[in-house]
């Protein structure tokens, strides 16, 4: 009795050690990822004749994945399916990530950092976890080989420390893995990971500090808005997915060089930059989120923002596609501000978090998004707004297919298994009856 209960308070602090040291790792992350972009974006401003380099920028990332032997169609944002299904996140694909993500924005590509720091954060997370060798709590699950929920407090811990919400990084971290039991099991580590990050990126220089936002009381006009902007994002956002798929797919599949694919989509980004005077577009999008909310923006500036994002991140330039969609989802927004007469401040936050809903397939991590950011008087609002936006779009996002993946596979999973057991309560079959020809008939003689 003893000896157990010495085990399970080992157990307990060596977790509780664990989640500590990955909230202080995402966090570290998510400020090295954010000033290491800003600092392209910088140059990138200073020195606009970096767009020609796009298509050398785009091979060299190429060719820095091939070097430490990473699969050269992944994204920082790849780490997710790592984690859900179970593989150990390289920990090449953290240097890899912030690297290539720096050459794609300081060529003036349409990236942000959140996807790298949650690549940086879940493979200093995944790492941590098999050196300190984190075992189920009290023998629960013994003998389990999950790992991933390892790298889910990393993805939580990232998220977090970028958009100071500790709430929406556990529940964007729980969306994206669909709710795994292994992760949902450890969902105390998962907390303490993303709270330790909130508290660790206080003091520090990065993330993302969204506009504020003017919350209305309660009023139709408001309620239209968050409807018109929910149906909106839904339309764009299932647009974005499908483009960003398959540009990935047609990435992934085609014969040729993947570095001349990538030198041609960067020669494709810098001439339509150039032709079209696209030069505020590019990066993350930040600056296009300050516009959005003060009521600057274009109406389809964020056709533009969305265009540029999805060849960007589709002919194999990395980067993060979070940021980039909260800011077209608050260009979305503000364009619906004017046929409802809604502030554009609030037009674009709800037009953000929609949006996000929609492409990121995140409901609950948009609504608490909203709360920590704009504060909690605009969560029913948001969740007006991300309502018909998760709804009425389609299940492809930029990670992957959202929870009704799971439901699909448990319902095939039911159907095989129905149809196991009725395979097995048939009567096997005699030999020669109900044959091709005929009842009891004798088969042909061979000549």
């Amino acid at each position: 009795m003893r000896r157990a209960a010495v085990r399970l308070t080992g157990q307990l602090a060596r977790h509780a050690a664990f989640a500590l040291a990955a909230g202080a790792a995402g966090a570290l992350a998510a400020a090295l990822a954010t000033l290491a972009l800003a600092a392209a974006s910088a140059l990138s401003t200073r020195f606009p004749w970096l767009v020609f380099a796009l298509p050398a920028l785009g091979a060299a990332s190429i060719g820095i994945f091939r070097l430490l032997r990473l699969p050269l169609g992944a994204q920082p944002g790849s780490v997710v399916e790592d984690v859900r299904d179970d593989d150990p996140v390289p920990l090449a694909l953290a240097p890899a990530a912030l690297a290539c993500t720096f050459l794609t924005v300081l060529g003036g590509g349409s990236a942000g950092a959140t996807a790298t720091a949650l690549a940086m954060s879940s493979s200093a997370a995944s790492g941590l976890g098999r050196l300190v060798r984190v075992e189920p709590i009290a023998g629960r699950g013994a003998g389990e080989a999950r790992r991933g929920w390892t790298a889910a407090c990393g993805m939580a811990a990232a998220f977090s420390a970028l958009f100071a919400a500790p709430l929406a990084g556990v529940a964007f971290a729980l969306e994206l893995v669909r709710f795994d039991g292994a992760v949902a099991r450890r969902l105390p580590a998962v907390l303490a990971a993303s709270f330790a990050a909130w508290l660790v990126a206080l003091p520090l220089s990065g993330g993302y500090a969204l506009p504020e936002a003017a919350i209305p009381s309660a009023s139709w006009s408001a309620g239209a808005l968050c409807v018109l902007a929910g149906v909106a994002s839904a339309v764009a956002g299932t647009a974005f997915g499908w483009s960003l798929r398959a540009l990935r797919r047609a990435f992934r599949r085609t014969r040729a060089h993947p570095a001349f694919v990538a030198a041609a989509g960067g020669a494709l980004l810098c001439a339509l930059v150039l032709a079209f005077g696209w030069q505020r577009f590019e990066g993350s999008g930040l600056a296009l989120l300050d516009d959005a909310f003060s009521g600057k923006a274009g109406t389809f500036d964020f056709a533009v923002k969305a265009l540029l994002t999805a060849v960007t991140l589709g002919v194999g330039f990395k980067g993060g596609e979070v940021m980039p969609a909260l800011s077209v989802g608050a260009l979305l927004g503000a364009s619906c501000a004017g046929p409802v007469g809604a502030a554009p401040s609030f037009a674009a936050a709800m037009g953000a978090v929609a949006f996000f809903a929609a492409a990121a397939r995140c409901p609950l991590a948009a609504v608490l998004l909203s709360a920590e950011a704009f504060g909690w008087a605009a969560a029913l609002w948001a969740a007006l707004a991300v309502l018909p936006a998760y709804l009425l779009s389609a299940d492809v996002g930029m990670f992957g297919r959202g929870i009704t993946a799971l439901k699909d596979r448990k319902r095939r999973k039911g159907r095989r298994a129905e149809d196991g057991a009725a395979a097995k309560d048939e009567p096997p079959a005699r030999h020669g009856a109900h044959s091709e020809h005929g009842e009891n008939d004798e088969p042909p003689r061979r000549r």
